[in-house]
């Protein structure tokens, strides 16, 4: 990967989603996660304070970037629940079949080249009964923020 990538992308992406709107969205929907947990697209692990230790026994940060990964180190260090980073694209979720009680998926979407492939991905490795947490971005209603 390039310098721009792994070095300069990460912080800019990380100064983005970590302004106060998708934090407050981010605060409403991460804590409902619980059981053990796939992230999908972890990156700089904004979503970690989110969640509550006495409902998650585990989360899996899948996140492809070496940078993000990097970034959500200390984090990832400092966090009370277990966490293990993968890293592989969200199209290549390697966990075993209905082994995930919550897949989370924050502003990350976008992202994947093949969402329908990714999106599979997570239906399958979901148990039964479980369910998948999303806090996606559209298309705005404003024209003025549209354009």
């Amino acid at each position: 990967m390039s310098f721009y990538s792994e070095r300069i992308l990460p912080g800019l992406i990380d100064k983005i989603c970590s302004a106060s709107p998708n934090q407050k969205q981010r605060q409403k929907i991460v804590p409902l996660a619980r059981g053990a947990v796939l992230e999908v697209g972890f990156g700089s692990g904004l979503n970690l304070p989110f969640y509550r230790a006495e409902k998650v026994s585990k989360i899996w940060g899948l996140e492809p970037s070496a940078g993000m990964r990097a970034k959500a180190e200390p984090l990832v260090n400092a966090a009370s629940i277990e966490v293990e980073l993968i890293d592989l694209p969200g199209e290549e979720i390697p966990l075993e079949k209905e082994s995930i009680d919550t897949v989370l998926v924050t502003y990350s979407l976008c992202t994947i080249p093949d969402a329908v492939k990714a999106l599979e991905g997570m239906r399958r490795v979901l148990k039964p009964g479980g369910q998948l947490l999303y806090c996606e971005h559209g298309l705005a209603p404003d024209e003025d923020v549209v354009r």
